[in-house]
């Protein structure tokens, strides 16, 4: 195969820390996938990638360019797991990956007859320009953006109850909002990333939400778990075998779950929002409006 031929829209270096062996994580490891029909155990390397999904052109650059990021992110959830407190920095560090796992996706559709990696770009463009500070796209400055996000936004690791275990998608970031949207707009408030089958990455604007550091409960993974099937592309994963009774849930869950079209055209993109009850969640509370 050419050198970077293989491009993973979601990385292996995310997907292997739910290997079905917990003590050896790695591209090589094991998942357990399940697509709402058959359960399979495949390789973590087998797994959502495209030949030259980004782009043919300039493949190295964008292996040299994702390898960065996705390092940064392993050292950190190797440190949650070895019990280890990660600097705030690498907190900053995650909420620009858990964003990142969202806008690489191979669930956002591309009309705009050029490579993904251009597609790609639009989505980073007006994700921190429209979505995050609630500008008309321009140009902003990384300042600015960083700023923003040490301002308003907080991010803590939560760990699932004993006997209960997180799942994950082929498309595991998921953008919230506990509010009703208004005139037609809903502000981004959550985002939500399993990190492994133990533990659970929340993001969340702290002018909008409070987040204490409570135990989940076992409802919470549960919903949590629930929402990454409706996140989806086409699959879930996981680091053991789902009961018949699980398959069934899933089964329907994939059948009923609402239409969500993500796209990016001549024109910008256009995206949509996962909205999350207040009551949904144990853990979340809305804050007093701000106005």
């Amino acid at each position: 195969m050419p050198p970077y031929k293989k491009q993973h829209f979601l990385p292996a270096a995310y997907l292997k820390y739910f290997s079905d062996d917990q003590t050896i994580c790695n591209r090589k490891s094991w998942v357990y996938r399940f697509d709402g029909d058959i359960e399979r155990r495949v390789p973590v390397d087998s797994q959502c990638f495209e030949d030259y999904f980004y782009s043919k052109e300039k493949a190295a650059e964008i292996e040299q360019y994702f390898n960065h990021s996705e390092t940064i992110y392993c050292d950190f959830v190797d440190k949650v797991r070895a019990g280890i407190e990660p600097s705030r920095k690498h907190f900053g560090d995650l909420f620009l990956f858990m964003v990142d796992l969202s806008l690489r996706n191979a669930i956002h559709k591309n009309s705009i007859g050029q490579e993904e990696l251009e597609a790609y770009q639009v989505r980073i463009n007006f994700f921190y320009q429209v979505i995050l500070l609630g500008r008309a796209p321009k140009d902003v400055s990384i300042a600015k953006i960083r700023d923003h996000i040490a301002s308003h936004w907080r991010l803590e690791i939560f760990s699932a109850p004993r006997d209960f275990k997180f799942a994950t998608s082929d498309n595991p970031s998921l953008f919230a909002t506990c509010r009703q949207s208004i005139n037609g707009r809903s502000q981004l408030q959550l985002i939500l990333v399993p990190l492994d089958p133990s533990n659970l990455a929340v993001a969340f604007d702290k002018r909008f939400l409070s987040i204490p550091l409570a135990p989940l409960t076992g409802l919470d993974v549960q919903r949590i778990n629930a929402s990454q099937i409706i996140n989806a592309e086409s699959c879930i994963y996981g680091c053991q075998a789902l009961s018949d009774n699980d398959k069934e849930n899933v089964r329907n869950a994939f059948l009923t779950r609402p239409e969500a079209v993500s796209e990016v055209t001549p024109l910008g993109w256009r995206s949509y929002m996962n909205y999350i009850p207040p009551s949904f969640l144990s853990f979340v509370t809305i804050n007093p409006p701000l106005f």
